[in-house]
Formats: C-alpha cells, structure tokens, sequence
C-alpha cells in the first residue's frame, strides 16, 4: 500500500473539510538570477534547485550546489526554514514537476526560480501537508492541471487551488492533534518501507 492510500485510509471516518492551499498557506516562488550572477570563487549564496531533491525518497541531496554572488538580489523569504516544504516547480520533465523536500532544520540555503516553498498557517502541520504532497491525491491533481497544459509549470494560481483535507476544522486544537497522529503513523511507515526497500535491494 503506498502512503497516499494509507493517508485516505487514515482520514477516513473524521469530519474533514478541504480547503484551497492558498488559504492556509504561503506559497513562495524562489530566486531569480543570470549567469553573470553565478560565483566563479564558491562563495556567496547556496542555491539549491530541482537536482538536490531526489525523485524517489522525497529528500535532499547536496550533490550539486549552484552558488550565486553575494551581491544577487536576494529576499530574506527565499532562504529555507524549518518546517519548510520545498518543491519543484518547473522542470524540463514532467516527472519533477511537483516533487517536494520536507526542511528539518533551518538551513543556509537559498532556492531557485524554479522552485518554491509551501509555509504552512497555524492551523496546519507542515508535516501533515508534506505528506499530501507526496501523496497520489497530489499527484492527480498535478496530472489533470498540467495535461491540460503544454507548459510543466507549478504556478501560484494552481498550487493554490489545490484542496487539502482537514480534520475537524472546527477544533484548531483538535485538528492539529490527528494532523500530529497522522504524521506520526505516515513517518513510521515510510521509514519501515524505506527500510524494507534498503534490505530488499
């Protein structure tokens, strides 16, 4: 079974309401910049882009890290914070188009203009919406707004119109405890299919 259909599973039988991400999240669009901005020393600020996310594990790598000049125009909301979501929102390939990163930590990274972050409201744990997004109800809804498109861009207009389920709206304390529950049994599980996938291979 993968996450996606455990999540529906999960949130079965709880009062949920869906509510447009734009509602209940911030949805940042990363750093701009041209050639002449890339460093020729190695400093200056840390670019991540849709390479350090990894398509399978939905993690970070620092496998190969652009570094702009430290005088690029830079805004303090394009760095990464905990609790981040980072996603990829354009790419040359499809399969890229919408896979995210969960931020664990603040981190002295920057993200690209081809990238975004999802910040997560009060009422919402950020984990929680990580794992929306790295489920199939995610995935559907990218399959249908961008096979109508001839362009593999995440925009704010369609990521914000992405509905996400929240249980028991009405309680914000509540609701924030099943999210809390929810991540806890989501994480355990991906860690034992990660772990039965490491020993399988």
């Amino acid at each position: 079974m993968s996450s996606g259909n455990f999540l529906d599973k999960l949130l079965d039988g709880v009062g949920v309401e869906w509510k447009e991400l734009g509602d209940v999240a911030e949805y940042v669009r990363g750093l701009v910049y041209n050639k002449s901005s890339e460093s020729s020393d190695g400093t200056g600020f840390k670019v991540l882009r849709a390479n350090n996310i990894t398509l399978t594990g939905n993690s970070l790598n620092f496998d190969d890290i652009k570094v702009v000049n430290f005088d690029t125009k830079v805004k303090k909301s394009q760095k990464l914070y905990k609790n981040d979501i980072l996603i990829s929102t354009a790419s040359g390939s499809r399969e890229h188009v919408g896979k995210v990163a969960f931020i664990n930590e603040d981190i002295d990274f920057y993200f690209g203009g081809f990238m975004a972050v999802v910040r997560c409201g009060t009422k919402l744990n950020p984990r929680f919406v990580f794992h929306i997004l790295t489920s199939q109800l995610f995935q559907n809804y990218l399959n249908e707004m961008l096979n109508s498109s001839t362009i593999n861009n995440l925009s704010s207009s369609v990521m914000g119109l992405f509905k996400i389920p929240i249980p028991c709206p009405e309680n914000p304390k509540k609701s924030l405890a099943i999210q809390a529950e929810i991540v806890r049994i989501l994480d355990t599980f991906t860690e034992l299919t990660t772990e039965l996938t490491t020993e399988l291979t």
